[in-house]
């Protein structure tokens, strides 16, 4: 899990919208699986009052894991299924001679309607946890998880035009592009938390439920640039006929990175327990949950349930003069050529590159900053339809504005209807709506084992006239013991 392409420095911006290739979306939907009546200890990364009361005794997550990517720039329209990219088998006429993907500009369809664009790539890893039933009302649970993100909000579609052809394509010249601001980040971080649920109020067919989550955040590593105004043009290079010359009239823009050394063996447990990292902080969730039975009974049945919460409230603080540095940079007439790029094949060299060219100083640089957790509130409704039938309709909304310096939960409205019976085979069937993309999904669960996709598109879709906008696939196994109760 890491942040560091190892693609040519346009194909690595190009790959933040389109790809996902350096991490593999924070969007910590599991949308298949998430409101299960058997989702158990994953319940507390939705709503943590969704543990209160567990049927389960003991539930124990040993694993589960989710990749994503998202855009509203372009679709993939190349020679393969965009899966591919991420799981391999490219054929050999669509590599470099390096064996890396040539990922040609007309491999992308862009989607120009005159408004900024965004895209963003997550992965999370859910570690070993423990659920742990406190009698029929309190439940308690204990989680690991790793997260990493690479994020762009806001970019204009001349810029991103721009570094889809190469400051060398001459349709793109002589065109003054004014005030664009936008945010671009990447973080990996890990955490470890501890939640708590309980029934509030029981009366007759009503029943409201509460829960928290504190977390402990381990920063692992963090970059972004947030633009607060960019005015450029590219001409003809003077001193080179027919080349582009990309010509900075005014940046101001705050810019950080942490060093990569932390995370060049991986992020294991060690690391989540002990070892110096650049980045420490705290987080939480709040939540509450109301269930309408009409029975009246202590069986869980519920026929309708409404929740609500507040996710991923907190910071991540970076202060490791060691490993930390940022500036805050106002610069004038500056230029940058194609060539510059050419020794750009991830984050490192990106770091040299801008330093170099906005000619930044070492007492310029500042040694802390501190990041947002992606704050999002969570509300949904689950409706049972039948004794094995139900529908979600859910909506996460993000918190955090687009000038913040933070990690971002897309928002996401979602309706999943979804089969739960009896023998412990769950199916259901998602539908998303993300940067104003559809995309539908499916996810099965049987016993022990889930998996699935929120984009089936992406997945799956190998034409120009269903084209993928972006990815995701999931997949977990935990141990359910100790049923308490009747099947919900």
């Amino acid at each position: 899990m890491m942040f560091k392409p190892s693609l040519h420095m346009k194909k690595y911006l190009w790959s933040i919208f389109l790809s996902g290739l350096s991490i593999a979306s924070f969007a910590q939907n599991f949308n298949g699986i998430a409101h299960s009546t058997s989702a158990g200890i994953h319940n507390v990364y939705t709503n943590p009052a969704l543990i209160a009361g567990s049927k389960y005794g003991l539930h124990i997550n040993l694993f589960a894991g989710n990749a994503n990517v998202y855009n509203n720039y372009a679709d993939w329209v190349g020679p393969y299924k965009l899966n591919r990219l991420i799981f391999g088998g490219i054929p050999q006429q669509y590599l470099r001679p390096d064996g890396r993907p040539a990922l040609q500009p007309e491999y992308f369809r862009e989607n120009l309607d005159g408004r900024p664009k965004n895209g963003t790539g997550t992965s999370e890893v859910r570690g070993p946890g423990i659920l742990i039933g406190l009698g029929r009302k309190q439940s308690i649970a204990i989680t690991t998880r790793a997260r990493a993100s690479v994020q762009a909000f806001g970019v204009s579609e001349n810029l991103l035009s721009l570094v889809r052809q190469g400051i060398d394509f001459a349709t793109l010249w002589n065109i003054t592009n004014v005030d664009n601001k936008f945010s671009i980040n990447g973080n990996i971080y890990g955490e470890v938390a501890l939640t708590y649920g309980a029934t509030m109020i029981e009366a007759g067919p009503h029943t409201l439920k509460g829960g928290i989550t504190a977390k402990k955040i381990v920063g692992f590593y963090s970059a972004h640039i947030r633009n607060r105004g960019l005015n450029y043009r590219v001409v003809e290079d003077p001193e080179r006929p027919g080349r582009g010359l990309f010509v900075m009239d005014h940046f101001d823009a705050d810019f950080g990175y942490t060093s990569q050394e932390p995370i060049n063996d991986g992020v294991g447990l060690r690391k989540f327990l002990g070892q110096k990292m650049p980045g420490s902080g705290w987080g939480f969730d709040l939540g509450f949950a109301y269930e309408y039975n009409a029975q009246e009974d202590e069986s869980g049945r519920y026929n309708i349930r409404l929740s609500a919460s507040i996710m991923d409230v907190g910071t991540v603080r970076y202060e490791d003069p060691s490993q930390i540095k940022g500036y805050t940079i106002l610069r004038s007439d500056k230029t940058i050529r194609q060539e510059d790029f050419d020794n750009v094949r991830g984050s490192d060299e990106l770091v040299q590159l801008i330093e170099s060219k906005m000619d930044l100083q070492p007492s310029e640089a500042k040694t802390s900053f501190v990041t947002g957790l992606p704050m999002a509130l969570n509300t949904n409704a689950d409706v049972r339809l039948g004794e094995e039938v139900f529908v979600n309709v859910s909506y996460i909304r993000d918190l955090r504005s687009v000038n913040v310096l933070s990690a971002r939960q897309p928002t996401v409205f979602s309706v999943t209807p979804r089969w739960e019976s009896a023998s412990g085979l769950e199916i259901a069937v998602p539908l998303n709506w993300m940067f104003n993309t559809f995309s539908p999904g499916v996810a099965m669960r049987l016993g022990p084992v889930f998996a699935g996709t929120d984009n089936m598109v992406g997945l799956f879709s190998n034409s120009r006239r269903i084209a993928a906008r972006g990815m995701d696939v999931y997949a977990g196994l935990s141990l359910p013991l100790f049923k308490r109760k009747p099947r919900y």
